[in-house]
């Protein structure tokens, strides 16, 4: 029993002896290691990436410390994009054993990063060049080929998502301590410098102050918040230290816009927050926010409060917006629901359910500058709205589209400065060509050329309506439908080639609003021709009359009378059924008119498919009578100025 026990500790001796010494030539050649590792990892680096990557010297700092000292980084033949005078990082040695690289703390002194671009060189785009995947199937199969079903890809985003997570969070670390931080962007002439004194992280928390040149101006932003890895949260507050709205530095440059705001605030937490599945939740706020871009609206678009609390779900095979998200802009809030279903093709779901509401909640929730004809709009009573929308881009036929806003007790009060009632009596209207007014004249009896409804063809009346909106002394301004058949076409198409405009849509788009093809105007539009629907403000005769009175049917041609004369020499009472159709063809494309006829003058064999459809349709609807349609020759004979135009363009 004495000899067993004696040979045990002569064991753990032998072997406390072994480690002692493996650790103590771990001590002493863990530098040249590491300056090996470092060195044979720095022209790996510089190979793959005709890179210049240089450290001028690397050792370890107590036991998990790595201390780098003039890290330089550059293309092989251009600027330096990189500079760093040290750089002191720690990491988990236990999470290093199991495989994974988690940053404790970095320490870094004197950071240089400069990012140029002069026409098509850079700096930095040698980083951002595509590896060449290696294959390790000879028959050269895709590894992600073989897990689809019914021709949706399978991908699981929750599991791709969990590991993205960890290996962001890995790399925060919990302590970090930045002194003079630089940041530089070039941009041919344009410069944009970024400067902090320290970036201080201590018990997640950090705050510190941004110094920000963009060419001339200079501004100075304060930021705080939260850091923290093991929890997987972060939040931050974004504000002006100088009472000032902070304007984000490249968009003028880049884009000739401009964004701003008093100030933003931003958090996300990521977890498994429902059935195991992967996802983030948090916040985005911004109070006071001003835009512009002339793509959006012709004005600065205001907006005093904005919010957004979302949570973003990753599931297998699709990624969704959860109706847990709210959107808040000013008095109003909704919760959207969004899905996404990447293909090949790919399916997309959205819903909105907003509940009975106030209806000032939404007329005073209109940013200033987005809605500027309904600006002051006073309203009472309530409001509803409601949106489905899904699509199978596989099978676009299947489109579901269904979108109401309904009203309770509704009444407007006061339409503030938008002059809504001018139709019910004559109006000076004002035709514009590219955004640029080229005529203005009178809607009313005081013009020669104006026609009441009842001194217009029916023919033309019918015609107009079965090219544009067979439905129009049915429907509240709106045709779902329309729009269900218009996104099919562009879905097919891949591009857009139809729109779902109805007459009073038409209507209110030349009358009330701008010509500046902007996102704004569409909005108000669609909240406009609700309006003049729902509240009756005119009688549908009455739309359609000032409809015809004042459309462009050629060029600089406006009005029904005005084209008849100017095609046929005749009044708008007189045109017949094939007159009428051929105006009624003009509508799209007005300038184009005499690309309908052929080199003898006549109206081309296309156009007798046209003729064919349009009068169909009058028939079926009891417009015209058989023996109209029978009696119809796809063809008219030009008498007016435009038979002088026809035969300049056969000249030439």
């Amino acid at each position: 029993m004495a000899n067993h026990s004696l040979n045990l500790r002569n064991i753990t001796l032998w072997f406390t002896a072994i480690l002692l010494l493996f650790l103590l030539l771990c001590l002493v050649l863990r530098n040249p290691f590491l300056r090996a590792v470092v060195g044979s990892g720095i022209t790996r680096f510089n190979a793959g990436n005709n890179a210049d990557l240089k450290i001028s010297k690397a050792k370890f700092e107590g036991v998990s410390s790595i201390f780098l000292t003039g890290l330089t980084l550059k293309p092989s033949e251009g600027d330096s994009l990189l500079r760093i005078d040290t750089l002191d990082v720690s990491v988990n040695p236990w999470k290093l054993l199991a495989g994974r690289l988690n940053i404790s703390s970095v320490k870094i002194r004197n950071l240089y990063l400069m990012v140029n671009r002069h026409d098509s060189l850079t700096n930095y785009r040698f980083l951002l060049r595509s590896k060449q995947p290696r294959s390790n199937d000879s028959s050269g199969s895709s590894s992600q080929s073989g897990d689809s079903a019914g021709g949706y890809s399978k991908a699981n985003y929750s599991e791709t998502a969990n590991r993205i997570f960890r290996w962001v969070f890995d790399k925060i670390p919990g302590e970090t301590d930045i002194s003079n931080l630089n940041i530089r962007s070039t941009t041919g002439s344009h410069q944009v410098l970024v400067h902090l004194d320290r970036f201080f992280v201590e018990d997640h928390a950090f705050s510190t102050s941004i110094r920000i040149r963009e060419d001339t101006s200079e501004a100075l932003w304060k930021a705080s918040g939260r850091l923290d890895s093991r929890n997987r949260f972060m939040e931050a507050v974004l504000s002006s230290a100088v009472n000032k709205k902070i304007s984000l530095p490249y968009i003028g440059f880049k884009w000739n816009a401009s964004f701003c705001f008093d100030s933003l605030m931003f958090s996300l937490a990521a977890g498994n927050f429902r059935n195991d599945e992967a996802g983030i939740k948090g916040s985005i706020a911004f109070k006071g926010l001003r835009v512009f871009h002339e793509k959006i609206a012709a004005d600065t678009v205001n907006l005093q409060k904005l919010g957004l609390d979302y949570q973003l779900n990753f599931e297998t095979g699709a990624i969704e917006l959860d109706s847990a998200t709210t959107v808040t802009f000013n008095d109003l809030d909704f919760h959207p629901y969004f899905k996404y279903r990447p293909g090949p093709p790919g399916q997309l779901s959205l819903r909105i359910n907003k509940p009975w509401f106030p209806a000032r909640d939404l007329f005073s929730s209109l940013p200033e500058g987005l809605f500027t004809t309904l600006k002051g709009l006073e309203t009472s009573g309530e409001l509803s709205y409601y949106l489905d929308f899904f699509v199978d881009l596989s099978m676009p036929d299947s489109l579901r589209f269904d979108m109401e806003l309904k009203r309770q007790q509704f009444r407007v009060l006061s339409y503030g400065r938008g002059d809504l009632l001018k139709l019910d009596s004559s109006f000076l209207y004002t035709a514009f060509e590219d955004d640029q007014p080229v005529r203005t004249f009178q809607v009313g009896p005081e013009n020669p050329n104006f026609r009441k409804i009842s001194q217009i063809s029916p023919f033309l009346q019918y015609a107009v309506m079965t090219s544009e909106d067979g439905g129009f002394y049915l429907h509240r301004g709106f045709l779902p439908e329309a729009f269900r058949d218009a996104i099919i076409a562009d879905i097919k198409e891949g591009r857009f080639v139809r729109g779902g405009s109805t007459i009073s849509m038409q209507l209110v788009k030349n009358v009330f609003l701008s010509r500046n093809k902007t996102v704004a105007r569409k909005m108000e539009e669609a909240l406009i021709v609700w309006l003049v629907e729902n509240q009756q403000l005119y009688s549908k005769d009455r739309m359609y009359e000032v409809y015809l009175n004042i459309i462009e049917w050629g060029p600089l041609i406006y009005g029904a009378n005005e084209a008849s004369r100017f095609y046929f020499n005749k009044d708008a009472s007189k045109l017949n059924l094939a007159e009428a159709i051929f105006m009624a063809s003009v509508i799209p494309r007005p300038k184009w008119f005499k690309y309908n006829f052929d080199e003898t003058g006549h109206l081309r064999a296309s156009m007798a498919d046209y003729y064919r459809l349009v009068s169909a349709k009058m028939l079926s609807k009891g417009w015209i009578s058989t023996q109209d349609a029978d009696r119809l020759v796809p063809d008219v004979e030009l008498k007016g100025p435009a038979k002088l135009m026809l035969r300049e363009t056969g000249a030439k």
